[in-house]
């Protein structure tokens, strides 16, 4: 209120000394006065006297032009949550243009207006709530017409309940009689209006997972997270909460989720307690133990802290043993082209075969810690005729028996199998589980050939593969698709033991009279024997390149020489012919040990013509020639 000193009567702030003089003329003044009004009026009444008149005008709160109302709504179904701030706005003119305040309290008691110092420092003097209330917060000095503002950061604690009441006044302060407004607000929508809710985090006391050491769980297979949680809200009922799991530390309330890449986790149904979340391993995971940061939020996004919020139980991979597809196994000649042909006789062969496989391992091709070293790095490998089978050629069995005919095992430390990995494969770290393996190795000459006319005929040649990784855990042992599989031809191959076939001496016209020379043959090859056999004219003057002419009296024609499988006389026996391989039947059985080989007799015999009159030492030249026997003589 503005008060005007110069409104009041003069004789308000008039003073001065009373003289005798000065009150006589009074007296005199007066009686004239009186005796003339007395002469006009019949005595009638003095002239009129004045009277003051005085009226204290109040000063007038400040009115509501905008309601007070919360800025961003604060309610059951969205509450503040603690830590953050409630927001009131209002507008509100003073009819004398002072300044005003905007202040919010708990209760609806009239708030304390309090008097600024004088008229000059209006503003300076904030109203106060009620002495029994909370006061929520109170706004600086507003200009009257404009709007106000107050706010309030939110606690866990006192004076903070879930629920809490508010009620807004404007003030001013006025120097005399300071007023606050005659009604308060509470809001003036339902979205905006008393009471404020505060949102309580929630509690998180203890965090585990289904794969923590000592356990842990296989690539691809799920990992379980547990809380033991909790909501704090009644009101409307518990939050619903929410377990989010990160590979780091590094939840961010504000998105409510990890950092890209982070993530692992959250809980996607809903529930009001120990919330659990579940990880689907991926495929192809390396075999170690990985972090895993547990949060609890609420369901506004409130995080949980303190407990065991933010803490990192680790979850661990299981080592799980390589695989290998069948149908990665291929078995080829060297040159690719074919069945498998052996090329040394008696011997093993001087060519290398091939073998390619692909181990697979779900924990990756890369060993886990990094550097170069592989997680598949051995393997268990079998090559054999597909009748004897894996489980009897297995290299993953100790009690299995490498066999030259039949079972190449890798654990047979003579057997010079040789394989690297390919350096095209295990080419993207610990996102990948190949590895291709490109192996050489040799076979014996009495490897069985499965072709057609052989006793294996049914049957191919095939491997089985088993990877073995750093853990030293084996995989399957998986054989090659019969797709995949090769035939081994056959590889007949004779040895001759003998030299010469010396037939001694004999007079013109005169035979050996029995087969009773021999030769022994040796079976150096895959295959049941017999043999072919052909020979040149003896005669004094023969060279290999240099053969016996005709002649009636110094040659000796080549039908003169006899063959059988015993010694019959001569006669019997099959002549022999230059031009034409003679076959006997020797029937040597296959020969199945590396070191004795299998062997067979030819008796032989001769005539000497009558018309011979060179004397002198005949010789020529018999060549043998290596034939398949039939299967039964095998």
């Amino acid at each position: 209120m503005t008060y005007n000193i110069n409104k009041f009567p003069k004789y308000v702030d008039t003073a001065g000394k009373v003289t005798i003089l000065t009150a006589f003329s009074g007296v005199l003044i007066f009686a004239f006065v009186f005796l003339f009004n007395v002469g006009k009026t019949e005595f009638q009444r003095v002239s009129a006297q004045t009277a003051t008149t005085t009226l204290t005008v109040l000063n007038t709160p400040p009115t509501w032009d905008l309601l007070a109302y919360e800025t961003i709504e604060s309610s059951t179904s969205t509450p503040t949550n603690s830590g953050d701030t409630v927001t009131w706005r209002a507008i509100a003119s003073d009819s004398n243009n002072a300044p005003y305040f905007l202040i919010v309290c708990s209760t609806n008691a009239t708030p304390t207006a309090n008097q600024a110092a004088s008229l000059l420092a209006l503003g300076t003097a904030p109203p106060e709530c009620d002495a029994g209330a909370v006061q929520w917060g109170v706004s600086a000095s507003t200009t009257s017409g404009s709007e106000s503002f107050v706010s309030t950061s939110t606690t866990e604690a006192a004076p903070f309940g879930e629920r809490n009441d508010w009620y807004a006044w404007v003030c001013d302060d006025d120097p005399v009689s300071p007023r606050c407004s005659n009604t308060y607000s509470t809001g003036y929508s339902a979205t905006n209006s008393r009471p404020f809710m505060v949102n309580r985090r929630p509690v998180f006391t203890d965090y585990s997972n289904s794969a923590a050491a000592p356990g842990g769980e296989d690539p691809g297979n799920n990992v379980i997270f547990y809380s033991t949680s909790t909501d704090p809200d009644v009101i409307g009922g518990e939050d619903n909460l929410y377990l989010v799991v990160c590979s780091a530390n590094t939840y961010n309330p504000a998105t409510n989720d990890c950092n890209p890449g982070d993530f692992l986790a959250s809980t996607t149904i809903t529930v009001l307690e120990d919330a659990s979340a579940t990880y689907t391993l991926p495929s192809i995971i390396q075999d170690q133990s990985y972090a895993a940061y547990g949060f609890i939020v609420d369901g506004h996004g409130h995080e949980a802290t303190g407990g065991v919020h933010g803490s990192n139980v680790p979850y661990v991979v299981n080592n799980v043993a390589p695989t290998v597809a069948p149908s990665s196994i291929t078995l080829s000649d060297y040159d690719d082209v074919g069945p498998i042909t052996l090329d040394n006789p008696a011997g093993e062969s001087t060519v290398n075969y091939k073998l390619t496989f692909v181990t697979a391992d779900a924990n990756s091709c890369d060993a886990a810690g990094g550097g170069n070293a592989d997680e598949i790095d051995d393997f268990a490998v079998g090559i054999f005729r597909s009748g004897v089978g894996s489980s009897t050629c297995d290299a993953t069995n100790l009690a299995s028996v490498h066999n030259p005919n039949n079972c190449y095992l890798s654990t047979y430390t003579p057997w010079n199998l040789n394989c690297t990995a390919s350096t095209t494969t295990c080419t993207s770290g610990g996102g990948d589980d190949t590895m291709l393996w490109e192996c050489t190795f040799p076979l014996w000459f009495v490897a069985d050939p499965t072709v057609a006319g052989t006793p294996f005929a049914s049957e191919m040649w095939t491997a089985a593969v088993s990877g073995i990784d750093d853990d030293n855990a084996t995989g399957t042992y998986a054989t090659s698709s019969v797709s995949n599989m090769i035939e081994l031809d056959t590889f007949p191959a004779i040895g001759v033991q003998d030299s010469y076939i010396v037939y001694g001496a004999l007079e013109p016209g005169d035979n050996s009279g029995t087969l009773s020379t021999t030769t022994t043959i040796q079976n150096e090859g895959n295959t049941g024997l017999d043999q072919n056999l052909s020979g040149e004219a003896m005669c004094d003057s023969f060279t290999p390149s240099t053969k016996c002419v005709n002649s009636d009296t110094a040659t000796v024609p080549d039908d003169q020489q006899e063959f059988a499988t015993s010694n019959v006389n001569y006669g019997l026996g099959t002549d022999l012919s230059s031009t034409t391989p003679q076959e006997l039947e020797l029937n040597v059985n296959k020969t199945i040990s590396t070191s004795t080989l299998q062997t067979g007799v030819t008796y032989w015999g001769i005539a000497v013509p009558g018309t011979i009159n060179v004397a002198g030492d005949y010789t020529g030249l018999n060549t043998f020639g290596a034939v398949v026997a039939e299967t039964i003589d095998w």
